[in-house]
């Protein structure tokens, strides 16, 4: 019953959307008709519009004829003929009086005989029909269909207000192919034409007659109606009548299959009550059975926990497919099962590529390390080359280190933490001081988070002294925390680019150290750009955007960079150095002398600046014989390649006054200025200013060095 049901339904259905799209046809092509009816009357009322603002706006007839015949043909093509021609439908236009046309003009220019006897032609009955006027009453106008060697036409005329024999203008729009195109564009109707009078009409098409006012046919108005029910019947029809009939072939299915479900339902509860215990991927129990366990037993047995987790598998995946990384956490799982075999001990699966393992008992905690990253996997690249694939692992003991589930696998992940943190293949057991320093960590980025939102940071500014005058020739911008706080820039800027804020601390560096540098417009303002900014593709924009906001030339900022920047191969990196270069920034290489220091970078690129640390000057360095040489060997090698030498952590003028024998080109420390906000650095700069100009020498003008 229920499938002779079905058909039924299907097949009512059907017909009844066989009648619906036959309906939605018949009223779409009714509608067509309806507008094309309602086009062709607005195009006639526009017409007669037309014409009678046209002829309102000539002036009256003696106004002609006072001009003379060539004179007033003349002012009726630029005032009359032109201008009405210009518009896109009208064609033709002329002034006719009851006996003739007595001017024209046409798209070509001024109407001929023949041309002046066509336009009277089509347009004499409706002249005819035209009441007089005199010229204190508004002109009187009409349209009507009409035709020109067979063409339909739109014949508007209007009387022009003047004494003597009437005068009428009238304009002809041709019913054309150009015309017919934009009605067709408008209308959405396919195939519009034209047909003449004689021309029969398709029973597939739909069409309108065009008729003079006295009921002669000029011709029809065509177009193919538009079908909507043709989807209907095309693909909906067809469509229901598959479904249904594929509705009926899964019945039967169904009942064919209706034995076999029990057995199937049976197989899948097992399946879900498995994948409720077991990881599908190693066979090794999951995450919420290996947790509930260990709650069981945290509390009431001693026990050991070891988290583990894959070294690199990113890598792994990149490298050799997500299929090759399943087959690693497989293998994993067997030798870690292979190596804590026994009834009090538990391995899991956790998720991804970590893994653990209780042991039940109080076995020797660090013995366990050693067995468990002990093992590996290798496998082999697309290259040929074999890799050995290791796994790092943290330690936690109960009850030594928490009571509770949670606060083993807490602590256990804080070591394990520190052991991917001392490189691959490492193991930590837990000590509570790797959880003061996690929890400080913690506190340190959640402050820096804030410090972010809450703008907490503040530049401070260094002096710069040029050597050769004694005198300020610059600052460098310095980040501080705001309120006192103690974190320094060495500590909380490696926070700050793990945890990924760094293109947006950045930024506020940027702008910040450009409004700054308004206050000592004269001197140059130096931003250190950390290896992060450098990748960031946008770092030109920022400071364009900030260059022209506070009206900064490029000579009066620098950027100093360090050496790892130089490593970096990357092409924006290159790129946003290049362009720093191209807009005329100062670029300087900072903390030379630390690290790798090579000097091929001065060979390499392109610097403007360099900067010794401080570690050249620092505990008599200056008067060692080898640190001497050294410190006038690279001035001498900078010098002889346009390099200007700064000399970092200055804090006595005997040294200031070394390196200016030197050559040395500027110095900065302590000696000159403590960094400073930037109010204050002003006021600082001015005295650094005014006390250079006290110890120069009179006689030579050189600063006198030596003197406080």
């Amino acid at each position: 019953m229920a499938i002779v049901g079905l058909l039924g339904l299907t097949l009512g259905g059907s017909a009844a959307l066989f009648v619906t799209s036959q309906s939605m046809d018949r009223i779409a092509a009714d509608r067509q008709q309806e507008q094309v009816e309602k086009t062709v009357a607005r195009t006639l009322q526009s017409a007669a519009e037309q014409a009678a603002a046209t002829s309102a706006r000539l002036e009256p007839a003696r106004r002609i004829a006072a001009l003379g015949p060539d004179e007033a043909a003349n002012w009726l093509d630029s005032e009359l003929g032109r201008p009405a021609v210009a518009s896109e439908p009208t064609r033709a236009v002329a002034i006719v009086t009851r006996s003739g046309a007595i001017y024209g003009y046409t798209r070509g220019g001024r109407a001929d005989a023949n041309d002046l006897e066509e336009i009277r032609d089509a347009a004499g009955g409706l002249v005819n029909a035209l009441p007089p006027v005199n010229s204190k009453t508004a002109p009187g106008a009409k349209a009507d269909l009409a035709s020109i060697h067979r063409v339909p036409v739109v014949a508007a005329a209007s009387r022009i207000p003047a004494s003597g024999e009437p005068l009428t203008l009238v304009t002809i729009t041709y019913l054309d192919d150009p015309m017919l195109n934009r009605w067709a564009g408008t209308l959405m109707l396919d195939g519009f034409t034209a047909l003449s009078p004689r021309e029969a009409t398709s029973p597939s098409v739909r069409s309108v007659k065009l008729s003079a006012a006295d009921g002669t046919l000029l011709g029809r108005l065509a177009w193919h109606p538009a079908r909507p029910g043709e989807a209907i019947r095309k693909y909906v029809i067809p469509a229901t009548l598959a479904i249904g009939a594929a509705v009926l072939g899964l019945f039967l299915m169904l009942a064919q299959r209706a034995s076999n479900l029990e057995d199937e339902a049976d197989s899948n509860s097992r399946r879900a009550r498995y994948l409720e215990l077991f990881d599908p991927v190693t066979e090794l129990v999951n995450r919420a059975t290996f947790i509930k366990q260990l709650e069981q037993i945290a509390g009431s047995q001693a026990c050991r926990l070891i988290l583990l987790d894959i070294d690199d598998f990113s890598a792994i995946n990149e490298e050799l497919g997500h299929r090759a990384g399943d087959q690693v956490i497989r293998d994993f799982g067997k030798q870690l099962l292979k190596e804590f075999q026994g009834s009090q001990c538990l391995v899991s699966r956790l998720d991804g590529d970590e893994f653990a393992v209780l042991i039940v008992g109080s076995s020797d905690i660090f013995e366990l390390g050693p067995r468990s990253t002990g093992t590996t996997v290798t496998r082999e690249t697309r290259d040929g080359e074999t890799v050995s694939v290791t796994i790092s692992a943290g330690i936690t003991a109960a009850p030594e280190h928490g009571h509770t589930a949670s606060e083993l696998m807490r602590h256990a992940d804080i070591a394990l933490g520190a052991a991917k943190a001392a490189g691959p293949a490492r193991h930590v057991v837990y000590d509570p001081a790797l959880g003061e320093a996690f929890k400080s960590r913690k506190g340190l980025e959640a402050r820096m988070k804030k410090a972010i939102e809450d703008e907490g940071f503040e530049l401070f500014y260094q002096p710069i002294i040029s050597l050769r005058t004694m005198k300020p020739a610059g600052v460098e911008a310095l980040l501080r925390l705001k309120r006192g706080a103690k974190d320094t820039p060495a500590v909380f800027v490696p926070v700050i680019e793990k945890l990924g804020l760094m293109p947006q601390l950045g930024a506020w560096i940027i702008q910040q150290a450009f409004r700054d540098s308004r206050r000592w417009p004269e001197l140059r303002t130096s931003i250190n750009l950390s290896p992060l900014q450098l990748e960031n593709p946008a770092l030109l924009d920022q400071i364009d955007f900030n260059r022209a906001r506070f009206d900064v030339a490029p000579k009066s900022i620098g950027f100093e960079i360090t050496e790892g920047v130089l490593l970096n191969k990357s092409p924006t990196v290159h790129a946003n150095l290049q362009g720093l270069r191209d807009r005329g920034y100062i670029i300087a290489l900072d903390d030379f002398g630390t690290g790798y220091s090579s000097l091929s970078y001065l060979s390499e690129f392109e610097i403007h600046r360099l900067k010794l640390d401080q570690s050249f000057v620092r505990g008599g360095r200056l008067i060692e014989r080898r640190s001497a040489t050294l410190i006038q060997g690279v001035i001498d090698l900078c010098h002889k390649l346009d390099i200007d030498v700064v000399a970092e952590g200055i804090e006595e003028i005997t040294e200031a006054a070394t390196l200016r024998k030197w050559g040395c080109d500027f110095a900065q420390g302590y000696q000159f200025g403590k960094p400073a906000p930037a109010r204050i650095a002003a006021q600082n700069l001015i005295t650094l200013q005014n006390n250079a100009a006290a110890i120069v020498d009179y006689r030579t003008g050189e600063p006198v060095l030596g003197v406080v």
